[in-house]
């Protein structure tokens, strides 16, 4: 039995002569889908696998449609005033805090609720890094999609989804969606990055007016709210005498402390002053400036950030306080006009004094129920 072992029979049999293997080429959706396993990995030591991602050409008013309350809305920033989104859903950013918080991801789906401020900061560099690989990526593999996908970074994140076409442009956008398979198969959650379609033309140009988004973005976060808390008096208290208050226990407070509520942000720093008395039969304090409240209590004046510019206290102010908000009466000088009294002389000695003994709380407790109603003053 013959064997042909001409060169045309060594080239059939190595496969000459066919088209040679199909090798993959770099898109933006292959991209992102490997920036974020990597980035999973980078930032939590979290396995993601993520599935084939679908690119699509969008506007905001669907993407704004489908949204849920659950799902956490990130605005990212890129260079020339140009903005997007990232979305993560509920089980992407649990996985994502779960990993950072106990080392592992727990296998069910997470709790649907809406994002809070911290679960975004701890998502943050996760939808950092998948942005900066894919940026890295893509101009490595020279895609001519890489300039409308290089430079975003995350900003910020909008608490609802109507604040969306508040924000961004009403442009075309490129949606990338990916599923992902998240700490082995413990969740399965979704990620959305979506970016203006093509540069705009001022960006093309080499410079952008951001003039209309910072106006938008003002207008959103006009709106957000702020927690404030009145502090009318601090008392350094044993754990003891902490332990042992019950219903009804008095703490004396100092009157001028009526007249000097500090009003506090989130971080206990002191924005503004006021007095406490009554509205519509509930207490209140009527806000003004440093200038308009009594002096601070030494316990308030101690617990005040060193940073913060002291109020000069006004006397004249605090006896008119004392008087409307405690029933205080405030000594006036009324008699005649003494004159100048010349040089009194020796007084001589003034014999023996005596002691004056426990002098007992200065600071009386002060009844709230006398308080005046500030609708009124």
């Amino acid at each position: 039995m013959s064997t042909d072992d001409s060169p045309s029979a060594m080239q059939r049999k190595a496969g000459a002569g066919r088209p040679p293997p199909e090798i993959g080429t770099p898109t933006a959706a292959k991209l992102l889908r490997a920036a974020a396993m990597q980035a999973g990995e980078d930032v939590a030591a979290l396995t993601v696998v993520a599935g084939q991602a679908e690119e699509a050409r969008v506007t905001l008013t669907p993407v704004v449609e489908a949204l849920d309350e659950a799902t956490l809305i990130a605005l990212v920033e890129g260079p020339d005033g140009r903005y997007g989104l990232v979305l993560l859903d509920a089980d992407t950013m649990g996985a994502l805090i779960e990993m950072q918080t106990t080392g592992r991801v727990v296998p069910r789906p997470a709790t649907p609720r809406p994002p809070t401020r911290t679960d975004a900061v701890m998502c943050a560099d996760f939808i950092d890094r998948v942005l900066e690989l894919l940026e890295e990526r893509a101009a490595d593999a020279d895609l001519p999609l890489a300039p409308v996908l290089s430079g975003y970074r995350y900003a910020l994140a909008l608490s609802e989804a109507r604040a969306i076409p508040l924000t961004l442009e009403d442009v075309p956008y490129r949606r990338f969606r990916l599923s992902l398979d998240l700490g082995r198969g413990a969740k399965q959650g979704g990620l959305d990055v979506i970016l203006p379609y093509d540069l705009s033309p001022a960006a093309r140009a080499g410079g952008g007016d951001t003039s209309v988004f910072t106006e938008a973005l003002g207008a959103v976060v006009s709106e957000a709210h702020v927690r404030l808390s009145g502090a009318l008096h601090r008392v350094d208290m044993t754990l003891s005498d902490v332990a042992g208050l019950t219903v009804g226990a008095r703490i004396p407070l100092p009157r001028e402390a009526l007249g000097r509520v500090a009003i506090e942000d989130i971080d206990g720093r002191v924005v503004a002053h006021g007095r406490l008395g009554m509205a519509d039969g509930h207490r209140a304090i009527r806000l003004g400036t440093s200038e308009d409240a009594a002096p601070a209590t030494p316990a308030l004046e101690a617990a005040r950030p060193a940073a913060l510019p002291e109020a000069e206290p006004v006397k004249a102010e605090v006896a008119d306080s004392a008087a409307e908000l405690g029933g205080v009466a405030v000594p006036e000088h009324t008699g005649p006009d003494m004159g100048d009294l010349g040089d009194l002389g020796d007084l001589g000695d003034l014999g023996e004094l005596g002691e004056l003994g426990d002098l007992g709380e200065l600071s009386a407790p002060v009844d709230l129920a006398t308080l005046g109603d500030l609708s009124e003053t």
